[in-house]
């Protein structure tokens, strides 16, 4: 099928740019969501008002999601079937995109409106291979060819990790602060005329001011991926390839880097097996990505078709190389000067197509404090209130928000997206445990351990069924 041209009167342009604007709405929700966790111990502490932790919170987020780097945004992207990597460029691609997003739009504004924490990576996960599924189901193709795997394993493991690192840390920090602070106030709700200490304060909004720009950096990150994918459908030649790499001499350190990866696979016979292909001739994916590199040599301006193109090439070689650096069998024919080699040129080829505009940032993160600031109170009333027999205390409050801080910084780390909302509720859950003479209030944990377990399967049935309703309305 023809690729989407930017012509504002095409019915799938239309479709792609409305589903644009889904994504901020997304972006939005998950600040009604996620951003209100951080939250939640300041207001319920009296260590602040809630209008001006709402405030603190939408602007920390702001300045997480402009200096968070784009780590997260592609790791996200990279669970895409592959065809929509390249760029959403085909009716049948928008149609699935819009229901991906329309999906994990609907799951998350309902879990709001109950309530209810959930988590935004595990909808857009979801709903990312609901789509892949019904992509593949429609093109006759099986579905494990249009599905990350490798990339979903690394992600799945982050997701179900974080919470428990969170829930122990939870545990310990309160532990250790009953050890160190004698200090009864701070293990009783707070009342209208007591507030913490201003130590205690103190700790309770930086750790506040931590999780909103962890928050930023981490899940602010998610929705900036697939705004650029769409983008890549929409203007192929502006936003395929990063701009500022497409100088003369930058083609030619990619023919350099690329000429090195063909060099250590004929040195090696590395991805004979996968491509089928042994001795000298270079396997299609890195032969196609040269001759197209030698003729552009000279920095020429790339025109839509051939944007498509090289982003095509350059994604396929990159994961190539992914692929053999993961496999042991192939490592273990490498020395290391060459896994060195293969490492870098791994960074250098993602560097031309992992590119986000500032506007996109900016855009993103205003988005994600709009939303904070109309719709925090449903999800801060949960976690304040519901989660233990009583209120939350500032003991506690201090506790999860040090859990949350380093169990989403070493995700940030890892360039791994993770869940606000699964690790601090899973830290708030361990402060509640960890109080004598206080209970978890069951009913609350089993709504949101409902919500969490059905998010997955919830969203991908969806979104499934959404790809083949919307593939047949629009395609």
């Amino acid at each position: 099928m023809e690729h989407l041209a930017a012509d504002t009167t095409n019915v799938a342009f239309i479709t792609l740019a409305i589903t644009f604007f889904l994504i901020l709405l997304q972006e939005a929700v998950n600040g009604f969501h996620d951003v209100a966790n951080a939250i939640a111990t300041v207001i319920y502490s009296r260590a602040m008002s809630p209008q001006s932790s709402v405030l603190m919170a939408a602007v920390f987020n702001f300045i997480g999601v402009l200096f968070g780097g784009t780590a997260v945004a592609f790791s996200m992207v990279y669970l895409l079937p592959t065809n929509m990597v390249t760029g959403i460029n085909t009716m049948n691609e928008v149609s699935l995109f819009m229901a991906m997003i329309f999906t994990a739009v609907a799951w998350n504004f309902g879990t709001w409106w109950l309530g209810i924490p959930n988590s935004t990576t595990h909808a857009y996960i979801g709903s990312i291979i609901g789509i892949s599924m019904a992509d593949a189901f429609l093109m006759g193709q099986p579905v494990a060819e249009q599905i990350n795997w490798g990339q979903g394993e690394k992600i799945l493991t982050a997701l179900i990790v974080s919470p428990i690192v969170g829930f122990v840390l939870g545990v310990m920090i309160l532990k250790i602060m009953t050890l160190v602070a004698r200090d009864k106030g701070l293990y009783e709700p707070s009342q209208d005329d007591h507030r913490p200490s201003v130590a205690i304060r103190g700790i309770l909004i930086a750790g506040a001011a931590g999780v909103s720009l962890l928050h930023g950096s981490n899940d602010g990150q998610k929705s900036i991926g697939l705004m650029m994918v769409a983008l890549f459908g929409l203007f192929p030649a502006a936003y395929g390839l990063d701009p500022d790499r497409l100088a003369p001499k930058d083609y030619q350190h990619l023919v350099e880097v690329v000429q090195q990866v063909e060099g250590i696979r004929q040195a090696t016979e590395l991805f004979v097996e996968s491509e089928g292909k042994a001795g000298s001739q270079a396997t299609p994916a890195v032969q196609d990505l040269l001759n197209d590199l030698t003729l552009k040599k000279n920095g020429l301006q790339l025109s839509d078709d051939e944007a498509i193109k090289v982003r095509k090439e350059i994604l396929a070689v990159h994961r190539q190389v992914a692929k053999q650096l993961k496999a042991p069998e192939t490592r273990a024919k490498l020395n290391q000067e060459q896994i060195a080699t293969l490492e870098g040129a791994h960074k250098e080829l993602a560097s031309f197509v992992e590119y986000v505009p500032i506007w996109v940032m900016v855009l993103s993160a205003m988005a994600l404090g709009g939303g904070t600031l109309i719709g925090y109170k449903k999800i801060v009333t949960t976690l304040g209130e519901k989660i233990g027999s009583s209120k939350m205390n500032p003991a506690q409050g201090t506790a999860a928000q040090a859990s949350a801080v380093v169990s989403i910084a070493l995700a940030d780390l890892g360039g791994l997206p993770v869940s606000t909302t699964h690790v601090l509720s899973s830290a708030v859950v361990g402060t509640v445990v960890g109080t004598k003479g206080q209970q978890v209030n069951q009913k609350t944990i089993a709504s949101i351990a409902l919500t969490w377990v059905t998010t997955l399967p919830g969203t991908l049935l969806l979104s499934f069924a959404m790809g083949i309703v919307f593939h047949r309305a629009l395609g």
